[in-house]
């Protein structure tokens, strides 16, 4: 909360010009009339004046006091702060947009743990303060219109958010499990880029770069140069990079995976862009 203040001036123009006179007064005398007796007639006009002056110094004090009355009263009250809305945000992810784009894995390492990352899609597309927003799906291809997305930017109306979730639902059943395999995290990224309206991303996977531009400094490095609009990149990683599951339902974990390097990818592209980096 902030005091208003106001400067409290006590002492006017008007004040002074009183002081001056009752000075004036005072030198006649203490002056003029030790040097002639004054005459009973000169005597009456002095008190008479110095009446005068002793009612407009009293009537200009009560002024003065009223006008320092009101300056305290005035001071004395708060002016309340407008409150700033808290952002929303999930996993301490900021989650405001003007138009986001929700770039979802659906590469085959992901059928294990599908149901964590619809719910990951979930939470975010409903706690999300978006205004319009679209899905681009990915594994070694990149799906962003047709049967996958047909809709262009959609408004972030809580009836579209959950006509999309249940197409996301679909789309994961259908998507993960088939061919091809592999996750093409960079063109997925420079796709995502191009529409010019975007101003977040929320790129979602789980694994390292497998197909076309696998070498992370690479896809860094021209993440960099292309995102001339300052778009805002956070990266989330749903599971644990290189696990997957066997014919008989085990989890397994490829020993050539390396969790290390995705977790610096997916870091270092966060931070690069403003973002933030989220393990789920």
């Amino acid at each position: 909360m902030r005091r208003n203040r106001a400067e409290i001036q006590v002492f006017s123009i008007s004040f002074l010009d009183v002081l001056s006179c009752a000075l004036g007064a005072v030198l006649i005398l203490l002056i003029v009339v030790p040097m002639s007796p004054p005459s009973p007639e000169a005597k009456l006009k002095v008190i008479q004046k110095l009446k005068a002056i002793i009612t407009s110094i009293t009537t200009e004090n009560k002024s003065l006091e009223q006008q320092i009355s009101a300056l305290e009263e005035e001071q004395s009250k708060t002016i309340p702060q407008p409150t700033k809305k808290p952002v929303p945000s999930l996993f301490g992810l900021p989650l405001k947009a003007d138009h986001a784009i929700f770039l979802v894995d659906v590469s085959p390492s992901m059928l294990w743990q599908i149901d964590n990352l619809y719910e990951t899609v979930s939470s975010l597309l409903n706690s999300c303060e978006v205004k319009q927003y679209r899905f681009i799906y990915f594994d070694a291809i990149v799906y962003n219109s047709g049967r996958y997305w047909r809709h262009g930017w959609l408004k972030g109306t809580p009836e579209n958010k959950n006509k999309s979730l249940r197409d996301t639902k679909l789309h994961l059943s259908e998507l993960i499990p088939n061919e091809p395999g592999g996750t093409n995290s960079g063109d997925a990224l420079y796709e995502a880029i191009k529409f010019r309206e975007t101003d977040v991303i929320y790129f979602i996977t789980d694994g390292h770069p497998t197909v076309g531009e696998t070498r992370v400094e690479s896809i860094l490095r021209r993440v960099r140069r292309i995102n001339n609009n300052n778009i805002i990149i956070n990266s989330i990683m749903v599971g644990l990079p290189g696990t997957t599951i066997n014919q008989w339902g085990g989890v397994i974990f490829d020993p050539a995976a390396n969790p290390k390097e995705l977790y610096d990818f997916l870091h270092s592209l966060a931070e690069e862009n403003n973002g933030v980096y989220v393990g789920r």
